[in-house]
């Protein structure tokens, strides 16, 4: 409620002073009225524009009201006699049309996306459709409520004045609104007040080229060929795309305030509407180039920023993956020295205090060092040390990767079968990958020890009711299948498919150690 108060005070305060900006800039427009339309450059449409555009589409019946007031005041309609309600229709149209299609651009904006409905482009559609429908609605509304008589008239001259209705609303739209927007932001504290800092060469080369182009203009004026559109309409082209919209405004403005004084002059009617003509094509143009150069300047930084982040993102991919590989390679010793460390501890418990006091010492860094690394595994962008369903085919598949340069080296090959993809068990990845590549090494070091083919070494996986068993067998000497097989790199293996809920069992065969882990499958009922 209280918003709403806030509200309608503000639109309080704002209705008397567009009514005051509104009579000044419609008496200022009137040198350059006509037949059949007001005037062929009309500042105030720009005024209005500008508040629908700051303060929204709400305003429009308050606008249309205010308008209709200050023309009743000002003797501009008269609120007596047959034609009253044309007449106020014809004051409050172009309030009603700006505030249309404003409406239905921003709602068109929020459904869609599209490089012509951003908010340059929706700016430049509604300061051309505004007029452009105020105009369409004249007829309408004769033929609705007829005049007894017409201010427009009929056939060429109908169209003429039609013509002569939008190049004025369109003159005063793009030359006042951006002004006034612009003022709006700075009262607001949404930019700063400095003005950009001026080199010498921009103000060179703009000042240069709108002076080349009022050259050319005036000996083609002195040629007898009137006052021509083209020099000033390469001009402002140029500054647009050379210096942006406010490059654009400032060439726009330069030549409004040069033409104007002239069309003012006692011209006949069809040299004014030539001149404006010639006047909207250039104020079009030039602003359209300017929108394209900032739109370009907006692209590129949005490119170079773009590239930047890629740029990051590749360097901490990179990092990444040298920090995943430095852990996984230390893992493993830094494992072993820990179980060493609490095997020395423990030993020590009896051993003299200096003794002790050493071994207890050894096997706090060491825990300290292992829970480090640990810590460190969050680094690799995903939750590594949270347990999560990982398939069966990628822990195969990443421990062959790991362990294949050694295969390479000691000249032997793992024959494995493919996977299936569906089989997946609750597990931490890195931990139980290094205790699948500790079996495997486990099978490289005995298979180094007897000559046989290089199918020698083999790894099964299969389904056993609830639990998926992963069997690695290979050749070994008679050593090795009469030997525990209980080494370090295997009990640590053992650790960890044990905390994972399942177990490791060594099954020989003549001539062969075979080793069947076995994992519980995620979803199967036990």
């Amino acid at each position: 409620m209280l918003r709403a108060f806030a509200c309608r005070r503000a639109d309080a305060l704002l209705l008397p002073a567009y009514a005051a900006g509104f009579a000044f800039l419609h008496w200022v427009a009137l040198p350059w009225g006509g037949d059949g339309f007001f005037s062929l450059w009309y500042p105030a449409a720009g005024l209005r524009f500008a508040v629908l555009w700051r303060w929204g589409t709400r305003l429009t019946p308050w606008l249309m009201a205010t308008e209709l007031v200050v023309d009743a005041l000002t003797g501009q309609v008269v609120l007596a006699g047959p034609d009253v309600w044309h007449d106020v229709l014809g004051v409050i149209r172009p309030a009603l049309t700006c505030g249309l299609v404003l409406a239905a651009l921003h709602r068109l904006a929020a459904r869609r996306r599209g490089p012509h409905l951003l908010p340059p482009m929706i700016f430049g559609l509604a300061a051309v459709g505004a007029p452009i429908l105020t105009a369409l609605l004249v007829q309408p509304i004769q033929l609705i409520l007829p005049r007894s008589q017409s201010t427009f008239g009929h056939g060429i001259d109908l169209v003429i004045a039609l013509c002569s209705l939008v190049v004025g609303d369109l003159l005063g739209i793009l030359v006042l609104a951006p002004l006034l927007l612009s003022l709006d932001k700075v009262i607001a504290r949404k930019l700063t007040l400095n003005l950009p800092r001026l080199t010498a060469w921009p103000v060179l080369e703009g000042g240069g080229v709108l002076a080349v182009s009022t050259f050319a203009s005036w000996i083609l004026w002195r040629a007898g060929m009137g006052v021509q559109a083209a020099p000033g309409l390469l001009a402002g082209a140029w500054i647009g795309l050379r210096f942006g919209q406010r490059g654009a405004w400032l060439a726009i403005f330069a030549q409004v305030v040069m033409l104007l004084p002239y069309s003012a002059q006692h011209v006949t009617y069809t040299q004014r509407l030539g001149l404006h003509l010639g006047l909207a094509s250039t104020v079009i143009v030039t602003w359209l180039a300017g929108s394209y150069c900032d739109a370009q300047r907006w692209a590129q930084a949005s490119l170079d920023r773009r590239n930047r982040m890629l740029f990051q993102a590749e360097r901490l991919k990179t990092l990444r993956a040298m920090s995943v590989a430095v852990i996984h390679e230390i893992s493993q010793p830094l494992s072993t020295l820990a179980i060493e460390a609490r095997h020395l501890n423990e030993t020590c418990r009896d051993a003299s205090p200096e003794a002790a006091a050493s071994a207890a010492l050894v096997d706090r860094k060491a825990r300290e060092l292992s829970d480090m690394v640990r810590r460190l595994r969050r680094f690799g962008g995903r939750d590594v040390d949270e347990p999560s369903p990982v398939p069966v085919a990628q822990l195969v598949q990443t421990a062959r990767q790991i362990v294949a340069p050694e295969l390479r080296a000691l000249g032997a090959w793992l024959d494995a079968d493919p996977v299936a993809e569906d089989i997946f068990v609750q597990a931490q990845e890195v931990e139980l990958t290094q205790a699948l590549v500790n079996l495997l090494r486990n099978a490289m070091a005995a298979h180094a020890r007897v000559a046989q083919s290089e199918s020698d070494m083999r790894l099964d996986v299969r389904v056993e009711g609830s639990e998926v068993c992963l069997e690695i067998v290979n050749a070994a000497t008679a050593a090795d299948v009469s030997g525990n097989g209980m080494g370090v790199g295997l009990a640590i293996a053992r650790t960890i498919i044990e905390a994972h809920g399942g177990r490791l069992s060594r099954r020989d065969a003549p001539g062969q150690v075979r080793f069947l882990l076995f994992l519980p499958i995620l979803g199967a009922s036990a």
